[in-house]
């Protein structure tokens, strides 16, 4: 004897009048430099449409704070901090640090370092990154500090910091490293990326060697 199939509701989505396409005249052209400003890149951005049900997201006060929300189907937008993992590797009293191939901060230098992945750990994420950008295979010694990081333009973060060992691999620049070196404390260039690397490196030197770098 056939069971009876049980037919549930379909849901029926109200659309919202933002979803309509309009025809943009404004022309895109990339620019012959290729590079953006760091002004033009530090240019806040925010979701203004749902993901979801892609109608226009709204102010509203939901846990006691003005969040971006979805009239339609409810959805919020919780803006929060995202986690990266950054190492610090020393070898014979240098410090490796990466020059950034792109933007954010290109040119500038910074630990190795990058976002965690949805599957990942901290620590996995920290191995990955560092051979991704400088060829090394590392082991992670210790968790060193954890900071937040408000000066990245595309998201605050949460910077989680380890110190780490090489295993093996041949120093090379990969990924998004336009150049990896290893630098004395005396020789830390000026222009190193974002202000949580740079208390990073001032903390472990103070502690390692008693000076700031």
């Amino acid at each position: 004897m056939k069971k009876d199939k049980i037919r549930l509701p379909r849901r029926e989505w109200v659309r919202s009048p933002a979803t309509k396409v309009k025809t943009s005249s404004k022309v895109y052209s990339r620019k012959k430099s290729g590079k953006v400003s760091r002004e033009e890149f530090l240019e806040k951005r925010k979701f203004r449409f749902c993901p979801i049900c892609s109608a226009e997201l709204v102010k509203r006060v939901v846990d006691k704070k003005s969040r971006m929300a979805c009239n339609v189907c409810g959805f919020v937008y919780y803006q929060n901090p995202v986690p990266a993992a950054v190492v610090i590797i020393e070898k014979e009293g240098e410090v490796l640090l990466v020059q950034r191939k792109f933007n954010p901060y290109a040119q500038d230098w910074s630990l190795p370092s990058g976002f965690m992945e949805y599957s990942e750990t901290p620590e996995e994420c920290a191995k990955r990154e560092t051979k991704e950008e400088t060829g090394l295979d590392i082991k992670i010694k210790t968790l060193f500090n954890i900071y937040l990081a408000t000066d990245d333009p595309r998201t605050h973060v949460v910077l989680i910091v380890y110190l780490a060992d090489i295993i093996q691999g041949s120093l090379k620049a990969g990924d998004d490293a336009r150049e990896v070196r290893f630098f004395s404390p005396s020789e830390i260039p000026a222009n190193i990326a974002f202000i949580a690397h740079r208390r990073a490196l001032k903390e472990y030197f103070e502690k390692k060697f008693g000076k700031s770098c």
